[in-house]
């Protein structure tokens, strides 16, 4: 298998869920064929405002296909008092730097997500994070 994809490092997230859009960061760690990391976004719905999550996650990429399931979260923030529900994403290798898939959390809720590699300066979410640490 010629192809191998190296997806530890940081990338920016971005989902669209019909009634919502939710931006972030995701930080990945490849080890062979197997994924753990984290992800910290703005979860923006309509009519519900504005909450900051964070999820913990594992997946596996196998060729061109990504799956990733958060195992755990933690609400960041929030405007109201809200119901998580824990995601799962389902992606392809568009390109090095690229992936683009569904996602599906426990409700059944779907989604379309785009995840872009960073270049490895800290972002403006990491550095709030190190303050708060």
């Amino acid at each position: 298998m010629g192809f191998r994809m190296k997806l530890t490092g940081k990338w920016k997230y971005r989902e669209n869920y019909g009634y919502g859009v939710a931006e972030g960061e995701v930080v990945l760690q490849q080890e062979k064929n197997k994924l753990s990391g984290r992800i910290i976004f703005t979860d923006k719905t309509e009519g519900d405002g504005t909450s900051m999550i964070q999820e913990f996650l594992s997946g596996e990429i196998e060729g061109l296909k990504v799956r990733i399931q958060a195992r755990e979260f933690d609400v960041i923030y929030s405007e109201h008092k809200i119901e998580y529900k824990l995601d799962n994403w389902f992606g392809i290798l568009v390109d090095k730097v690229t992936i683009k898939g569904i996602s599906v959390d426990e409700q059944g809720i779907e989604g379309y997500f785009v995840f872009e590699k960073c270049e490895e300066e800290p972002s403006e979410i990491t550095e709030i994070a190190k303050k708060v640490s």
